[in-house]
């Protein structure tokens, strides 16, 4: 019998006022190919901040990593908080040699991403000043 399913995936929930978005699997350039459309729906269409937990993430490569700056970058854009739950030294690595483990905020565990509260206070723009 031959397993059609993906050797990767997602699953969105939000908890405790975060949407946690779950990858699991290879996150590679094939993953990346069917992932961005669903994590771009969620990211842009979303109210809250999000936590992307890679903790059931088994491989990572630059298709993975761009999957991930595309989220950051969304969610900057919505003036959203961002931060990924990663464990494995060996994936912190790779973000690290790619240079953008630095534009994270990366935590080992979900518990550690709850822990802190939810940004109600938004970051705005000062208002522009007016010229008389």
């Amino acid at each position: 019998m031959h397993d059609d399913s993906p050797p990767f995936g997602l699953h969105a929930r939000v908890r405790q006022e975060r949407l946690v978005i779950t990858l699991w699997g290879e996150l590679d350039i094939y993953a990346t190919e069917r992932l961005t459309g669903r994590l771009a729906e969620l990211t842009l269409s979303c109210r809250h901040d999000v936590i992307l937990d890679l903790s059931d993430v088994t491989f990572l490569d630059c298709g993975g990593l761009s999957l991930l700056c595309q989220a950051r970058n969304a969610t900057r854009r919505r003036e959203l908080r961002l931060t990924v739950v990663l464990q494995d030294p060996f994936h912190r690595k790779v973000m690290r040699l790619a240079g953008v483990a630095d534009c994270f905020a990366l935590v080992p565990r979900l518990r550690d991403a709850l822990a802190v509260p939810p940004d109600g206070s938004r970051r705005r723009r000062p208002p522009t000043p007016s010229h008389a």
